[in-house]
């Protein structure tokens, strides 16, 4: 694990007001994001079209890349299911010679993408033109195999986006004064889950109660304790993201110990003046009520 980890950062500021996991970023409105998605799919696009000239610009240069890379968006393709899974890309690798991966988010609504989190796409690599155009071509014979309509009704979004692997990873941190689960758990703005998607391309939600997470179907939370609900189109990246979400819950579950026991310091030592108080205030009591008494051995003298 990298000593790195953006969680290993400065706590965020409390009073981080719970929001429905990944809205649009930045405030932007939905025709500023449909123009920023139209602009990703433009530039894809234009590294396909620049392929046959020696090959297209990849959206993030990885140093183990051969000399020519390509990008396909696959974001809105039926069959994307089969493209990302790892069992096809080794057959892509094994036939032509080329390396595919799956890089980006899978959105419902593409509209909701943004330049850091492109549409979900294929990345190629290949050491000679010639091994690119291959892959090229059998990634586009898989895509034909079943173009359909792009345009798909919610049920059948649903139904489609269930037969990917996920993971549910238990929260499991009670709430207590001064620390808000939900904000330390996403990270300020969110930077931690959004991280762990980027590094894995896979979707990461904060559901359950006191999550903020309403459930479209249902209209409210889910009646659960709080989870991180992980779902991606390979297993291999599903369990890369739940080996970093429960490496980020483990810092949390630390700072919230500390916290935790400095919150359980300061209730007992209020308790322990309360007791103080209340003794001093019966000696009080006490001691007015032995003054205020009539001296009956005075009398009697007299």
């Amino acid at each position: 694990m990298s000593s790195k980890r953006k969680w290993d950062q400065a706590a965020p500021e409390e009073g981080e007001t719970p929001t429905k996991a990944m809205k649009g970023e930045d405030g932007k409105t939905a025709s500023e994001a449909a123009a920023a998605a139209a602009a990703i799919a433009a530039k894809i696009a234009a590294q396909f079209a620049n392929a046959g000239a020696g090959g297209g610009t990849p959206l993030g240069k990885d140093p183990h890349d051969g000399d020519f890379t390509q990008d396909i968006d696959i974001n809105d393709v039926r069959n994307r299911y089969l493209l990302t899974k790892g069992s096809t890309q080794t057959q892509i690798h094994e036939e032509t010679g080329a390396s595919v991966s799956t890089k980006g988010v899978w959105y419902p609504d593409r509209s909701k993408a943004t330049e850091k989190d492109p549409p979900l796409y294929l990345h190629i690599s290949a050491t000679t033109q010639e091994i690119m155009q291959k892959a090229v071509d059998k990634v586009n014979e898989l895509i034909s195999m079943d173009m359909g309509s792009l345009v798909e009704d919610k049920k059948d979004r649903l139904r489609e986006r269930r037969k990917w692997p996920e993971e549910k990873i238990p929260v499991g941190i009670d709430t207590i004064r001064n620390f808000n689960v939900r904000a330390k758990v996403v990270g300020p703005s969110g930077m931690f889950v959004k991280y762990i998607q980027q590094e894995t391309g896979t979707r990461v939600q904060i559901k359950g109660i006191g999550s903020g997470f309403v459930d479209q179907e249902t209209g409210h939370e889910h009646d659960e304790p709080m989870f991180i609900h992980v779902t991606g189109p390979d297993e291999g990246q599903v369990q890369r993201a739940k080996v970093l979400t429960e490496d980020l819950l483990e810092v949390v579950r630390q700072e919230h110990a500390k916290v935790k026991a400095v919150v359980q310091q300061q209730q007992m030592e209020l308790h322990q003046a309360q007791i103080q108080y209340a003794a001093y205030s019966a000696y009080a009591v006490c001691m007015l009520h032995s003054f205020s008494r009539p001296s009956y051995t005075t009398v009697a003298a007299a």
